[in-house]
Parts: structure tokens; C-alpha cells; sequence
């Protein structure tokens, strides 16, 4: 006997269970009666039993029929199960989407999406990790994330990665309102007198670092003065309102302080100003290059390009 059976034919051995009449289970079948009887004895061949008694007038399932006829019904219903999953998959209807962002992508780009994707895919689990874009990209690398937005560094310039850069968002250097810098309302801080306060930022990367060594006339190779290295929102802007420290972030986060008078946008302060890439932050959709992304992933970010281009429009 072989091992592979046609589940076409488990159909027609359900539907002559169900009928118990070879004319009326063909006619389900959209087959002639002849078609659908070798059908029948075809899968009495392959299986080496017979599992119908025919008379004349009656047709009834055989004992061992009846066990296989049972559990032809439950293959049959895990093959509808397994057909809408399919579907649903394909569609983006279902299934579960995994992938990263950080805390600046949270910020600035997710706003607003997960509940439109939730809401329109109700079906769908998602599983998003928040953490820092080299620990996102090893998991990338493992498969545990179908991609990840951050700040993609050097990636652009590697093949094993596909990188969608999005639009930068303002970003700047604040402090709190009373701060020395400011002191002089008449006399605008220099960049160069930046370096000698404390610093906090979320983890910089040395791009970036090596970016501000020479917008704040710093050695190449010093350390930056970065004394709060933090994920933490909330302390980052704690230590920023009650110390002297400067804040490295995007505007995003601090917007409520700035409206309310208690920090400072320092970076527009400055004279001479900072150029205007320098009070920018960039990130980009990553994901490997050679792996196929889920219609689920493809959904979640054709949401965030399509939200890139509602928002240059509206700029």
C-alpha cells in the first residue's frame, strides 16, 4: 500500500458515508456515478480492505470503514484548517509578526501604526522588541526578528543586508532652562563650550560619536564627556532637568518640556549654529537581504513607508 492518499478520494469516502448512495454522492462530487465508483475502489485497492458492503438496495460502511471513515473526517478538517491558515498568512489576515525598534523608532515612527495594523488584522500577533539596534541585529541575524527600525550605521554598505532609509527626524542637545549656558541671555553659548558639561544619550553610535568630536572642536580620539549612557527615558529626562548635564536625543521626546519652558533647546542656540544635519537623526528599516519577509512583515512595512509619504507630504 502507498503511503500517499489523495485527499480527493477521502472526500468522495465522506461523501458516500454521508449518502450512503452512489448516485446521490457522485452528484456532490460533480462526478458521473461510474467516475465515483472507481474512485471508491480505487482507495479499497490502495488501502487492501474493502470498506462498503453494496446490495442492491442499500450500501453500508464496513466496521473497519467506519474507523477509517472517522478519521478521514479529521484529516479532512485539518486540511480546511491548514487552507485558511494558508490563506490568512498570505493575506496577511493571521499568524504572529516579530520584529525590532528602538526606543528613537518607537518615538518617531510607530506612533499610530500597531493599532492600525491590529485593528484592520485583528488575527494577528505581534511581538515587537524595544532594545539597542546591535542587539536587534544579532537577533536578526538568528531569525528571531524579521527586521528591525534603528539607526542602521555601517549596514547600508553591507550585502547581507536590505536598507530602507526613512526620513531623519529634528533632534538637538537640551538642557534644563536654568542652566549655566544660558546664564547670558545677551551672549550666545560657543559649540566649544558644549564639552564641558556632562552628557546623556541614549547608546551612540560611533558614527555619531566621531560626528560630534568635530562639531564641538574635540580631539578625534577623546573620549566624549557622555557621562549617562541610558534607555531610560524617564531618567534621561530626570537627570537633564535637575543637573547641569546636556541631553543628546530627538525632539520627539522632550516636546512636552519644550512647551512647557522647562528645557532648552540648546543646539538652536549655539553660535555659530550647528548645521542642520547635525540636529538630525536618521534610521532605516532593516532586514536580511537574501530571506523573503512574511506578507505580515511586508504589511507592517508598506504601514510605516506609507506613513513616511503621508508625513513628507504634509511637511
Amino acid at each position: 500500500m502507498t503511503t500517499s492518499i489523495e485527499l480527493k478520494r477521502l472526500q468522495h469516502l465522506v461523501l458516500l458515508a454521508d449518502e450512503l448512495n452512489f448516485s446521490r454522492a457522485a452528484e456532490r462530487a460533480h462526478l458521473s456515478q461510474t467516475a465515483f465508483s472507481r474512485s471508491i475502489q480505487a482507495l479499497e485497492a490502495e488501502f487492501g480492505m474493502r470498506l462498503f458492503d453494496r446490495g442492491t438496495r442499500s450500501v453500508r460502511a464496513t466496521t473497519t470503514g467506519l474507523h477509517l471513515i472517522a478519521r478521514a473526517r479529521e484529516l479532512l478538517a485539518r486540511a480546511r484548517d491548514l487552507a485558511q491558515e494558508v490563506t490568512y498568512l498570505s493575506q496577511a489576515e493571521g499568524g504572529t509578526l516579530s520584529f525590532g525598534a528602538s526606543l528613537f523608532a518607537v518615538d518617531s515612527v510607530l506612533p499610530g501604526l500597531l493599532p492600525q495594523l491590529t485593528q484592520s488584522r485583528p488575527g494577528v500577533r505581534l511581538n515587537v522588541e524595544v532594545s539597542q539596534w546591535e542587539i536587534m541585529l544579532q537577533h536578526l541575524e538568528s531569525e528571531q526578528i524579521e527586521f528591525f527600525i534603528a539607526y542602521a550605521g555601517h549596514l547600508a554598505q553591507d550585502a547581507r543586508f536590505a536598507v530602507v532609509p526613512l526620513a531623519p527626524r529634528p533632534a538637538s542637545i537640551y538642557c534644563r532652562a536654568g542652566h549655566p549656558l544660558l546664564a547670558d541671555p545677551a551672549r550666545a553659548p560657543h559649540p566649544k563650550q558644549v564639552p564641558l558639561y556632562p552628557w546623556a544619550a541614549v547608546q551612540l553610535d560611533s558614527s555619531i560619536a566621531q560626528q560630534l568630536r568635530g562639531l564641538f572642536g574635540m580631539p578625534a580620539s577623546g573620549d566624549l564627556p557622555l557621562t549617562m549612557s541610558c534607555d531610560s527615558q524617564a531618567l534621561l529626562r530626570e537627570t537633564t532637568l535637575n543637573s547641569d548635564t546636556l541631553l543628546f536625543t530627538w525632539a520627539a521626546l522632550v516636546e512636552a518640556d519644550l512647551q512647557r519652558g522647562t528645557l532648552v533647546d540648546l543646539g538652536q542656540r549655539l553660535r555659530p549654529a550647528l548645521p542642520a544635519q547635525a540636529r538630525q537623526l536618521g534610521c532605516a528599516i532593516v532586514h536580511l537581504a537574501d530571506r523573503t519577509l512574511s506578507p505580515l512583515a511586508q504589511r507592517m512595512i508598506g504601514l510605516v513607508l506609507q506613513a513616511e509619504q503621508t508625513h513628507a507630504q504634509g511637511s
